[in-house]
């Protein structure tokens, strides 16, 4: 993935912050010392792709997403130390993409800018320039129609329907109840099908 934030430049003091962009010295020195290195990169290298495209389906303009990233990632090095396992990490980080992609929005001034394929994140391998271009412009599709998803929706098409995640896990890392989770996902699925339809008529 091009565009790729500096790994090592994360865990700078100076570059951590908390979820509503306040620096935090001292609990950025204690994660220092507690977080091994190997650790935080292991994370950090699993975890790269879903916190990028969940910060691009959140709305983060492109040229944000680069600190946005960094910002995530700066905040999970202070926090790790604190995670304790009763939700997964994925889940865990998206907590702090939601608010960091939150920010962003608020203090940004989204540009106009043309829509990057998804699928290039997401394909590894190339098969055919046809096959890559249909992948691109379905996920091109897919992020404008998350442009459309209220806030709330938005999380659940992400987790749901795009990470496949279990609808308690995605209740939990909300704060909703579950039978709210499987209500938006059906609502999600018969508005994505619309979506999809009414695209495919429009450009084939």
């Amino acid at each position: 993935m091009s565009n790729r934030p500096n790994l090592y430049a994360l865990g700078e003091p100076g570059a951590l912050v908390d979820a509503a962009g306040e620096p935090d010295a001292g609990a950025a020195s204690q994660a220092e010392s507690s977080v091994a290195p190997a650790q935080f990169e292991a994370v950090y290298e699993q975890h790269l792709d879903f916190v990028w495209r969940s910060l691009r389906l959140l709305g983060v303009a492109p040229e944000a997403r680069e600190d946005a990233a960094q910002d995530v990632f700066s905040i999970a090095a202070r926090k790790l130390p604190y995670f304790d396992g009763r939700a997964s990490l994925r889940t865990w980080l998206f907590a702090i993409v939601q608010r960091v992609a939150a920010n962003q929005r608020r203090t940004r001034r989204r540009k106009v800018a043309p829509l990057e394929p998804l699928g290039a994140t997401l394909q590894a391998q190339q098969p055919t320039a046809h096959a890559f271009a249909e992948a691109a412009e379905a996920a091109a599709s897919i992020e404008r129609f998350c442009a459309r998803l209220a806030e709330g929706p938005r999380a659940v098409f992400v987790l749901a329907l795009l990470e496949e995640l279990p609808a308690p896990e995605i209740a939990e890392a909300l704060k909703i109840p579950v039978n709210t989770v499987y209500s938006r996902v059906r609502t999600l699925r018969h508005e994505l099908k619309r979506w999809l339809d009414i695209e495919e008529a429009e450009h084939g």
